[in-house]
């Protein structure tokens, strides 16, 4: 996390540094994170417990759970000259619309630096929730969840109001 924008190489002020994050939308990351988090978590037990109006009220709370739900603004603090890379979002038909795109940005990103990048060449998603059945099992619950657009989704969205401003309001680094 960077609550100090103090970044320093050599001479260079830390605000003149290029740098580069990478967000995605916060409720699909909140899913993903979520699903990761709790993976090792009782399986049966835990489908349950989304259903249950007292886990949404603790999320409304406090939806951060560790790291993979951690708010996307703490992580960013006070840093400047940061332009960020979309994460895969989704089509319509609720697909990861371009795998690929992601690791293309990164590597515009890493030689426009001067640095040198294959990542292009990467095209399976990071991390997909379908690597573990646990983990898809969640995942497709809270994804059918948050899809009925009631209370919960609602509660989400608010939880990451800071971040969807950030997601918003920050600029998008273009290749």
């Amino acid at each position: 996390m960077c609550h100090e924008d103090d970044l320093v190489d050599g001479i260079l002020l830390a605000h003149t540094i290029k740098k580069i994050v990478v967000l995605r939308d916060p409720v699909e990351r909140w899913i993903s994170g979520f699903s990761q988090c709790m993976t090792d978590s009782p399986h049966k037990d835990l489908l349950e417990l989304l259903d249950n109006n007292a886990f949404w009220h603790t999320v409304r709370i406090n939806p951060v759970f560790d790291d993979h739900t951690e708010y996307q603004h703490r992580f960013i603090g006070a840093a400047q000259n940061v332009k960020y890379i979309n994460m895969q979002s989704r089509n319509t038909h609720d697909e990861i619309s371009d795998p690929n795109r992601f690791y293309r940005d990164l590597t515009a990103f890493v030689r426009s630096t001067g640095g040198t990048s294959d990542f292009q060449y990467w095209e399976e998603p990071t991390n997909p929730a379908e690597n573990d059945p646990k983990k898809i099992a969640i995942y497709n619950k809270l994804r059918a969840i948050i899809k009925e657009k009631d209370h919960r989704n609602c509660i989400l969205r608010e939880a990451f109001t800071k971040d969807y401003e950030l997601y918003n309001t920050l600029q998008k680094f273009e290749t």
